[in-house]
């Protein structure tokens, strides 16, 4: 499937990224802004924050040390092999690389203030940029300059020499802003999320392949680079949505501990605007073998087990590590999630709290090996998790990275790849479970996928054609009407989409705030989403064939799945009623013999166990005793599981009413 070809290269294109050249309301932690922005914007469209890197098209710090690289040698600041001491900054002569690709996007030249503590010669490495203005305060062991980057320069890159002692606090402040207070964000990164209402942090946090393990280790406000492999502080992410009214969508690293979260709650909860939402991730993708946190869970899982024999991992002995490094995902949620709840309370879990099990799209074995062992094992799902969430991108299909295609032809496989996800399919899986378990279905990220080698420049042109606009307020129209919530676009910001690493991003240059990508986020956001359409629609009457990922027209093996369902063979049906209420279920069955029953759940839950079907001779179709069953507004999943058999029977129809 197209689906599943996009989520292989999306791990390709993550492991190929260039790596070289009960808080206030209102109060803000150190370094924030001190204005708070009230947010009224929709809540069913939020978006990812890109990786903060120094080749990153989106301005997001006013001071670029906190996008800058590792701190290298004077000559080559790009080999990050300065010594440091203990506290993270050199202790001698070094260099550090701050911005690349700066000659690509608007907004980048002019005067730059630099200071620090100590006193060097600063020059500039591998660029036009000029050091003027030199000064040093030796009372205050203060020293300060200008660097002035011309419009047309491609990276600032400086070197400080003959540093003495050492230097620290490093900060460069980009033209415009006042250096005595200068705020934490720029004003054009705000600008341009604020048509969101949630963001997600999966690439600020650094989470694929991160090996943070304690809450000593991770990224502190103090950190010299931001870029690194902690990622940026929470404290920064609080400050984002205290200034900004945001809701936040988290991740945890794979291997922290229970303190860790225990803090990162205590944080949040002390911390943070009391009126944000938290969703709770844990990790990124654990089921992605392209991820290092896919091996360190599985290691994780393997090693619960051979420690501990009566491991709940495997309460029912099975020895599948595939089935036990699942469960441990699910396992590891309702762990975080338990800790979240003794911070917060009861009262806001799955109000503010909201911790969300993330799963292949394409997969939903994925997510379900995880909820029935919680089911099993702990109880309810719902009691523990809020959604499940996945990626259903849309791409090139088979045509991905063929060379030499036109922008019509990418946007013609782009819009063929949108109607394949609108027939019956995964998705409906999806939804199904999500149902089953009483959760919401999310998606974490979502968006066109153009990543791999070939047509380079038609996929950029469709990016920027009009008709772009179209295909992504149809895909997402698609989205809520299949029964979607909460929808995380992949990704906010401006990038580099000449490069075979994809056009994730709404635009080129946010200067340039009228793209196709981000018509349709305004147009999205500025409506209620579209209601959704179930195919078994109630009250009425739906053929027994139209169960869950089967599309029509059916096949003979899919007609054979209701015409032989042997004793432990089970059928789901995602059915939509309009309002929670009491209704009549029929089965019309035709069966030969007597001796024939049926398990019937809901949601879950059995409603009508061993419910014995009536003989009435094949080729003679009846209606069989109604059943009550009780349905939620919206979507339900209707299950039925052979548990005695004769001569068999047929499935014909199914009527709610």
């Amino acid at each position: 499937m197209s689906l599943q070809i996009h989520r292989l290269l999306i791990v390709i294109a993550l492991m190929l990224l260039p790596s070289c050249g009960g808080g206030s309301t209102t109060s803000a932690p150190t370094g924030a802004p001190g204005v708070t922005q009230k947010s009224t914007v929709a809540t069913h469209l939020g978006a990812n924050l890109q990786p903060i890197r120094d080749w990153s098209f989106t301005p997001v710090y006013v001071d670029l040390m906190h996008q800058a690289r590792k701190f290298g040698s004077p000559a080559a600041p790009w080999d990050e092999a300065a010594p440091l001491g203990a506290d993270g900054w050199p202790v001698g002569d070094f260099g550090v690389v701050l911005m690349t690709g700066a000659s690509k996007y608007s907004g980048n030249a002019g005067t730059y203030k630099l200071s620090f503590r100590g006193h060097a010669k600063v020059t500039g490495v591998a660029t036009s940029a000029k050091v003027i203005n030199p000064s040093y305060d030796a009372v205050r062991d203060l020293s300060s300059a200008d660097v002035v980057l011309a419009a047309n320069e491609d990276q600032l890159m400086l070197s400080f020499t003959g540093t003495g002692p050492g230097i620290k606090e490093v900060k460069l402040i980009r033209p415009g802003y006042d250096t005595a207070i200068s705020p934490l964000f720029t004003q054009t990164f705000l600008s341009h999320i604020a048509r969101f209402k949630t963001l997600r942090f999966m690439d600020w946090l650094r989470t694929n392949n991160n090996r943070v393990t304690s809450w000593e280790s991770r990224a502190a406000p103090e950190t010299t680079h931001y870029a690194s492999d902690a990622g940026v502080p929470w404290e920064h992410i609080i400050a984002l949505a205290n200034q900004t009214q945001k809701d936040i969508w988290i991740n945890l690293p794979i291997s922290v501990d229970d303190d860790y979260a225990l803090q990162l709650a205590r944080l949040l909860k002390r911390t943070l605007n009391a009126d944000s939402k938290v969703y709770l991730e844990y990790s990124n993708e654990i089921w992605n073998g392209g991820f290092e946190q896919y091996n360190s869970n599985r290691a994780m899982a393997m090693a619960e087990v051979q420690a501990d024999p009566a491991s709940k991992l495997i309460y029912d002995g099975t020895t599948k590590q595939d089935q036990i490094a699942f469960r441990r995902i699910a396992k590891r949620l309702k762990e975080v999630s338990d800790i979240f709840r003794g911070v917060y309370g009861d009262g806001a879990m799955f109000t503010l709290i909201r911790p969300v099990l993330g799963f292949q799209v394409v997969q939903s074995i994925t997510a379900q090996l995880g909820l029935d062992f919680v089911a099993d094992v702990y109880g309810p799902p719902a009691s523990f998790f809020y959604a499940i969430a996945g990626a259903p991108y849309f791409d090139l299909g088979d045509q991905q990275t063929v060379d030499g295609l036109s922008t019509e032809q990418v946007l013609t496989a782009m819009s063929n790849s949108i109607q394949r996800a609108s027939i019956v399919s995964d998705l409906e899986a999806d939804q199904a479970l999500a149902a089953w378990y009483g959760l919401k279905f999310l998606a974490y990220e979502g968006g066109p996928a153009t990543f791999g080698p070939g047509s380079l420049a038609a996929k950029k042109a469709a990016n920027l054609d009009p008709r772009m606009l179209d295909l992504c307020v149809d895909y997402l129209h698609r989205w809520y009407q299949q029964g979607g919530d909460m929808m995380m676009w992949f990704m906010a910001g401006a990038g580099d989409w000449d490069t075979p690493y994809g056009t994730w991003e709404l635009t080129t240059d946010l200067a340039l705030p009228d793209t196709p990508k981000i018509k349709c986020m305004d147009t999205v956001l500025g409506a209620p989403p579209t209601a959704p359409i179930g195919r078994n629609s109630i009250p009425g009457t739906f053929d027994a064939l139209a169960y869950v990922g089967n599309a029509s027209p059916y096949s003979a093996a899919s007609r054979d799945r209701v015409h032989y369902l042997h004793p432990g063979a089970s059928v789901d049906y995602l059915v939509q009623a309009p309002a929670s209420a009491s209704y009549s279920l029929i089965l019309r069955t035709e069966a030969s013999q007597s001796g024939n029953s049926i398990d019937l759940a809901v949601n879950s839950v059995l409603v009508a166990p061993a419910f014995e079907l009536a003989k009435t001779g094949w080729g003679n179709p009846t209606d069989n005793l109604p059943i009550t069953v009780k349905l939620k507004q919206g979507f339900n999943t209707l299950r039925l599981t052979t548990r005695t058999e004769t001569s068999g029977f047929i499935l014909s129809s199914l009527s709610l009413r």
